[in-house]
């Protein structure tokens, strides 16, 4: 297989069925994420880009460093921070922001007292949750309510991805993902970066969290479990078992809100359909 590196053609140490088969089984193992094997050269490649870094020449060779001990889990660490995908903007698929914002206002507009939890799995470099807060804000701010509160739990498996979101530094051609309305929410670095504003950023806590892994998940109720464009990178099976570890972490009468491309129909029991316009969503009974 070629590549092109620095305008010049380079060829990659020959990737066989047997090295797909045991790399992609590793990250389906660890992780959950599923490679099809149509797929392969992007396994490849992201393989091959991490050793070239570390100037190993063989995949064995490598294989051994991921594997090894203490430093092979900081590699392997490394490495997945290249396999998994961090296609993220902010406010994507607007549908399902429209429908949580429309659950917080019907909150809004109650006189009691309320904490407002929200999960964000699988929050990438942090766009997600830093919508979702700039929306909460703003509504808090249009129906005068100070005594409902408001908290983001924030998490991805990927620790570099994480670091990105803690710092909240974004370049510029982002802000055109972001409606003019909450331009007051951001802060102008330089001609080429900006960040959230400190009020938004404190309402957001991160934290590094494999979905497999639902019962290492602190015991917390959240009134909303945002989950957008991570479910279709895991098989059928996988994605039922995320699914029902989610309502774990549901309160009656929550909500989880999927991508509509993420899933075809789910039923579960206590979980009904919401109908809304465009998105995909359940209501916990």
């Amino acid at each position: 297989m070629k590549q092109i590196v620095n305008d010049k053609f380079i060829f990659l140490p020959d990737f066989k069925l047997f090295d797909y088969e045991k790399w992609s089984t590793m990250l389906e193992k660890r992780v959950g994420i599923t490679v099809p094997h149509e797929r392969q050269s992007f396994l490849q490649t992201k393989i091959w880009s991490r050793m070239r870094e570390l100037e190993i020449d063989s995949y064995s060779d490598y294989w051994e460093r991921v594997n090894d001990g203490i430093s092979g889990k900081l590699e392997w660490c490394e490495l997945l921070d290249r396999l998994t995908v961090h296609e993220t903007s902010f406010y994507r698929h607007k549908p399902s922001y429209d429908l949580l914002a429309k659950d917080f206002s019907d909150v809004l507009t109650k006189n009691n007292k309320f904490h407002y939890k929200i999960w964000s799995a699988s929050c990438a470099t942090g766009e997600e949750p830093y919508s979702l807060a700039m929306m909460l804000q703003d509504l808090k701010k249009t129906y005068k309510r100070d005594n409902v509160y408001y908290g983001i739990t924030a998490t991805d498996v990927s620790k570099p991805a994480l670091s990105i979101a803690k710092n909240a530094y974004y370049s510029n051609e982002k802000i055109q993902e972001i409606d003019p309305i909450y331009s007051k929410y951001l802060k102008q670095t330089n001609d080429k970066i900006f960040t959230i504003d400190k009020r938004v950023r404190e309402r957001v806590a991160f934290g590094v969290f494999n979905l497999l892994k639902m019962k290492d998940m602190p015991a917390i109720k959240f009134d909303v479990i945002f989950c957008q464009n991570v479910l279709i990178y895991f098989s059928k099976e996988k994605k039922l078992e995320i699914l029902e570890g989610f309502k774990k972490f549901l309160k009656v009468g929550g909500m989880l809100i999927l991508n509509p491309t993420d899933i075809g129909q789910w039923k579960s029991d206590n979980m009904t359909r919401i109908s809304y316009k465009r998105t995909l969503a359940y209501k916990l009974n």
